[in-house]
């Protein structure tokens, strides 16, 4: 039975809490800036769309550096909680935020604004015309704008169904499966690996500019091998080393692409 969206906002909260999501969010955040820094020095002020914006967690976080941006999230119960931490968090700017309850597919008819940064953070996976979308999102980026892209990747849940589930057949359907299990999106998400999404980017005239990944060791350790009170500092500095490493980032939980539009 599919969840109810209160349920599914439950859910999210407490993922987004957990130590790999906090781990998962600050690389993602730190592997963008890096490329949007020149940008940022050169306009100042970005406009910014947050694709599947969830509970706003990177929303906020670039709402509290002084940019616009806007929320686009078609469950209205979590964009009902993002509105609500935006509040509390950052009275002073909810006002020049915008919240939208729309779905991606529906993004042109609710809003004629052109982008610096796109975000679609864990939102593609969910999305029964990926295709479709990246069209919706290039025709709404401005030229030599950026698109952050995080997917679930393929190559990752074959090791997790290797060493954390022990399930060799489940990794070996994985290598060719198109959907993995899930408690949201009715149950089920598609599965991708990057060299499938870049084949749909580059015809659309995007180039990639950058190539992470994410969570490649921490579904596999624990806070004992790093000194007390240092588990998440540690888990930091490896984990942003091996996400660009080119030999190991391919086997990362997720897959961060960072492209920009000719």
């Amino acid at each position: 039975m599919d969840k109810t969206p209160e349920e599914k906002a439950e859910l999210l909260m407490e993922l987004a809490e957990a130590p790999a999501s906090r781990l998962e969010a600050e690389l993602a955040f730190r592997f963008l800036y890096n490329h949007l820094e020149a940008d940022i020095k050169r306009s100042g002020e970005l406009n910014i769309l947050d694709v599947g914006s969830g509970l706003g967690e990177v929303a906020l976080r670039f709402a509290a550096m002084g940019h616009k941006v806007t929320m686009l999230e078609p469950q209205a119960c979590l964009l009902q909680t993002a509105e609500e931490r935006a509040r509390q968090q950052l009275p002073e700017r909810t006002g020049l935020m915008r919240f939208l309850n729309e779905r991606i597919e529906d993004l042109e008819e609710c809003i004629d604004d052109e982008f610096d940064l796109i975000v679609c953070h864990e939102t593609i996976e969910y999305v029964d015309d990926p295709l479709r979308a990246f069209n919706v999102i290039t025709r709404v980026l401005r030229p030599r704008g950026i698109l952050s892209l995080v997917f679930l990747n393929r190559y990752g849940l074959v090791m997790q169904k290797v060493i954390v589930d022990e399930d060799i057949n489940g990794a070996m359907e994985t290598f060719e499966v198109d959907e993995f299990s899930t408690e949201l999106h009715h149950g089920h998400g598609h599965l991708y690996s990057d060299a499938e999404l870049m084949a749909l980017l580059e015809p659309l005239g995007y180039n990639i500019d950058g190539q992470y990944g994410l969570l490649v060791f921490s579904e596999f350790i624990d806070c004992s091998l790093f000194e007390e009170g240092q588990c998440f500092k540690g888990m930091l500095e490896l984990e942003e080393k091996a996400g660009k490493e080119p030999h190991i980032k391919g086997i990362g939980k997720f897959v961060h692409l960072i492209c920009s539009k000719s």
